[in-house]
């Protein structure tokens, strides 16, 4: 589906790894404005770093599906590794953390089925069957112990997602009316369906922009003007009716600026010759807020307390990556 020219280009000429420290950062803020109960200070929000997330994994899922040539048993192998003992560390950092804070005593607190259910919906990402640790941030704003998990489930269903929609479409050779069944659903998912689901919409439209790589490249010049103009009554100014139109193809929209950004900024590609720490600060940065608030840091300064998170999310992020994940990639090839 891809040619080798095309692969080459893929791979070379964008800045994600820019746009993934951006909006990880922005996640760490959106969640810090909000445990801390102070109004956001940032112009990404929650909603939109989901967004670009999702998109960013259906784009580069693909292309590492793809340029394995359909190997199954290698890209599930490099997909397990890149995320499942990471996260399970994480989790364990998380009972550790809890079993610090907790007000019970460490026989009740190990005792508890609460403890152990947490663990084990936690580890099987099925955070929201008990999301939080018995007697722990009970005085925060939300004693959820990770809130940011949430979003894991989603991302392995889409990683089995990939292979299956390649499987059919090259199976059908009708590629072309796949996509636009695709981006069909995701305009009519604006209407239809709640807000997690809308969220795979953007992931399958990061795919489509894969998969018809070449017709991307061709046209991003109109592509983008054209689709930043649909955005401004989403995101700037609401312009009753024609905002309910933009609001329905957003999710085609929102992707192919999100794309077109990480073709375009060059300069920024330098940043791909570094480490990426971004999956850590994913997944620690929400405990490490619920510790400080506990603590009583905000109280003293919350600029204070916003850096402090940042030094100590990256430090257990770079910690994560050097220790936990490069290796394991570096093993699976």
């Amino acid at each position: 589906m891809l040619t080798e020219n095309i692969v080459l280009r893929v791979k070379q000429d964008n800045c994600f790894d820019f746009l993934r420290y951006l909006f990880a950062i922005s996640l760490i803020i959106a969640h810090f404005c909000t445990l801390v109960e102070i109004p956001q200070f940032w112009f990404i929000t929650g909603s939109m770093r989901v967004k670009a997330f999702f998109t960013i994994t259906g784009f580069l899922v693909t292309y590492s599906f793809l340029r394995r040539n359909n190997d199954i048993r290698s890209y599930a192998i490099k997909r397990f590794v890149r995320i499942i003992p990471a996260y399970v560390v994480c989790i364990m950092f998380c009972l550790l953390l809890g079993w610090m804070v907790t007000s019970m005593t460490t026989e009740d607190f190990f005792s508890s089925s609460r403890t152990w259910k947490y663990l084990l919906a936690n580890i099987l990402m099925l955070n929201w069957l008990e999301p939080e640790l018995p007697c722990t941030f009970q005085s925060n704003y939300m004693p959820v112990m990770n809130g940011s998990l949430w979003s894991m489930k989603q991302e392995v269903i889409f990683y089995i997602i990939v292979p299956m929609l390649i499987w059919v479409m090259r199976k059908t050779k009708m590629r072309s009316v796949m996509c636009g069944l695709i981006l069909v659903a995701c305009i009519l998912s604006h209407n239809y369906v709640n807000v997690q689901t809308q969220y795979f919409m953007y992931f399958l439209t990061g795919m489509v922009l894969l998969l018809n790589f070449d017709v991307f490249w061709r046209w991003q010049r109109m592509l983008l003007p054209l689709s930043l103009l649909l955005l401004i009554p989403v995101y700037v100014a609401d312009i009753p009716t024609v905002s309910d139109i933009c609001n329905a193809i957003e999710p085609v929209c929102f992707p192919i600026v999100l794309v077109c950004v990480a073709y375009n900024l060059k300069p920024l590609n330098i940043i791909r010759k570094y480490d990426n720490i971004t999956y850590g600060l994913y997944l620690y940065h929400f405990p490490i807020i619920q510790m400080l608030i506990l603590c009583g840091l905000p109280d003293y300064s919350l600029t204070i307390c916003f850096l402090v998170t940042l030094i100590i999310t990256a430090t257990l992020g770079c910690v994560s990556w050097f220790l936990i994940e490069k290796p394991l990639m570096n093993k699976a090839g």
